[in-house]
């Protein structure tokens, strides 16, 4: 049997390592991590994708693929009241973003955590909470940091182009259900590293040989 208890703490493991398309360097690592534990053959190629190996008892080969990055987005700009204005990675649905948590990654590698809102974010005080779009124009990112002015974000080395990852929200309830965003498509990798674990487990020599790609940039096709 495939180890589901392996895939489940795998899938847990990479799904909080944050990993937009873009910023996948940090999970790719890992993963090279784990290939290295396992003493599997692997490769990256230019594009940053990760390519493993798994011989078989002769040279056909098959291809698997899953991928790795996830939606997300990038910081547009900075408003006037030190507020972030962003743009999406991928093709997310932007209501779902209302009122989720996330994470500023800066070029000198320092993170700093905010929430997604709508410019109309309380009902009580916007006549328009209900009813305002919710995209790009009309949302933001609240930093959790004191910040009243554009000057007081930028002394904080956030700046246009910084990658936003959105929390995952994980959840493994113990009937075994798996609830978190992203399961597109981490939960696949984790299957492919279970099947790794199995063929290994039972010095399982597969007939045809086996190419793992792990694609770093399918969200933005």
């Amino acid at each position: 049997m495939i180890n589901k208890d392996y895939i489940l703490d795998f899938a847990r493991n990479i799904l909080a390592i944050d990993s937009p398309s873009g910023y996948t360097g940090n999970i790719i690592s890992y993963l090279e991590g784990v290939c290295n534990d396992k003493n599997l053959s692997y490769e990256k190629n230019k594009k940053g994708n990760l390519i493993i190996t798994f011989p078989g008892k002769n040279d056909y080969t098959i291809g698997l693929s899953a991928h790795v990055d996830t939606l997300g987005a990038m910081v547009r700009s900075i408003k006037g009241d030190g507020t972030l204005a962003f743009t999406t990675i991928g093709g997310p649905i932007l209501p779902t973003y209302d009122g989720e948590y996330c994470k500023v990654f800066t070029r000198n590698n320092k993170v700093y955590t905010g929430t997604f809102l709508s410019d109309s974010p309380a009902v009580h005080v916007y006549d328009d909470a209900r009813s305002k779009e919710r995209n790009e124009k009309n949302m933001h990112i609240r930093l959790d940091e004191v910040t009243k002015s554009k000057d007081d974000t930028l002394k904080l080395g956030i700046s246009a182009g910084d990658f936003i990852a959105v929390d995952p929200k994980t959840v493994i309830t113990e009937n075994g259900f798996i609830k978190s965003r992203f399961l597109d498509d981490k939960i696949s990798v984790s299957i492919l590293f279970g099947l790794i674990d199995y063929l290994q487990a039972n010095n399982i020599t597969p007939v045809n040989t086996l190419k793992l790609i792990i694609s770093t940039y399918e969200e933005v096709g």
